[in-house]
């Protein structure tokens, strides 16, 4: 993971002085944002959000704790995140305690309970189910303490927002990588010319509104650029049907080989990860069918596809839309020093990323398309 330093400017205050953390003016929100800031774009904005304390926030002298709540540390997507917000504590002076949910939900909402009694500054929450948003928001609520979202929408029943979050651009992501199939297959090798003989995996989990839109955005592209794939050639290989395995490349590798295993008519597949790590089982499960050179396989992510390419491995893998966790840790990290040491509320952050009558922002990251042959230019 590239290491882009924040640039968070704040001025010392001669006395601490209270309010900030601890009065986050959460309340039940009206509608969504939709504003997407470009991967690489955040840390200018960074810069100029925490330039000075206010009469209402924490010295920043004072060392700050905040919390990252994770659905799951196995995740490499994860595990980034929890690196670039420990290192922006480093330089910004906050502490970062992480508490990893196992992907139970149960697991997650008395972690909360937990770090509440123990007087955290600020949460960043990567919720484990989407629906139970509300429940995990309230209980930051009650406690006065500011929650950002992190990934995964933080809405109630309605679709309203009820806390900041910075998600992926889910459905720019998709259609990003269905474009670039469908005007790069022929470079891959793989032939398509024949397109009532090809098939498509969208490689997912239903549970996740975001990996679906992500699938949404990729189908509507790839149909636009390459029409004629029978729609009886579009399968799922869906991962919520092993949603309590810790392996999203297991649940993957089984959902796919499946489908590949199911359909020896297909001559030729286009598969869609909607993570990495669903790709990488999609990558495993092409190559034990010995399916390499028929495949075209793209995702979202590029965590994991870049250490595959890096070890000259995974070559169905030929495509990633990649995003970095450093941006998204950076804009987390400016709304919740806005809140802690600039006095400002949740509601008052990510002004500029809200729409007609919003009441929290939704930052959305988006991404570039990155091959085998240029990811080095990605990670310098």
């Amino acid at each position: 993971m590239k290491k882009v330093k924040m640039a968070i400017g704040i001025l010392l205050c001669s006395a601490l002085v209270l309010g900030g953390c601890g009065g986050s003016g959460n309340s039940p929100a009206s509608t969504s944002g939709s504003k997407t800031e470009s991967t690489g774009s955040s840390a200018s904005s960074a810069a100029s959000a925490s330039s000075a304390s206010s009469s209402s926030g924490k010295d920043s002298g004072e060392k700050l704790t905040f919390e990252y709540f994770a659905t799951s540390m196995t995740v490499e997507w994860i595990q980034q995140i929890e690196e670039a917000l420990k290192t922006l504590g480093e330089e910004n002076n906050f502490e970062v305690l992480s508490a990893d949910a196992n992907r139970d939900i149960n697991t997650q909402l008395s972690q909360i309970d937990t770090a509440i009694e123990q007087k955290i500054d600020g949460a960043f929450l990567f919720i484990v189910d989407e629906g139970s948003a509300p429940a995990a928001v309230q209980k930051f609520d009650d406690a006065e303490i500011p929650v950002i979202g992190e990934t995964l929408k933080l809405q109630d029943g309605d679709g309203k927002n009820i806390a900041p979050y910075v998600e992926l651009d889910a459905e720019g992501v998709g259609s990003n990588c269905g474009k670039w199939v469908a005007e790069n297959w022929e470079s891959t090798g793989v032939d398509l010319s024949d397109l009532s003989k090809v098939g498509v995996i969208q490689n997912t989990n239903s549970k996740y509104r975001s990996d679906l839109a992500r699938i949404d955005g990729f189908m509507n592209e790839l149909n636009g650029g390459l029409p004629g794939i029978p729609e009886s050639n579009v399968f799922m290989a869906d991962c919520a049907a092993e949603a309590t395995s810790n392996d999203n490349t297991e649940a993957s590798y089984n959902q796919v080989a499946a489908v590949l295993s199911a359909h020896p008519e297909i001559e030729a597949w286009i598969i869609m990860g909607s993570v990495d790590s669903y790709a990488m089982g999609a990558c495993r499960a092409v190559e034990a069918a010995g399916l390499e050179e028929k495949t075209i396989l793209v995702s979202a992510g590029g965590e994991l596809a870049i250490k595959e390419w890096a070890n000259e491995s995974g070559a169905c893998w030929r495509a990633t839309c990649y995003y970095d966790a450093m941006d998204f840790a950076e804009k987390m990290v400016e709304g919740m020093l806005s809140v802690c040491r600039d006095g400002e509320t949740t509601k008052d952050i990510y002004s500029d990323f809200k729409e007609g009558g919003d009441e929290y922002a939704a930052v959305k990251i988006s991404g570039n398309m990155c091959t085998a042959e240029n990811y080095q230019d990605f990670t310098e």
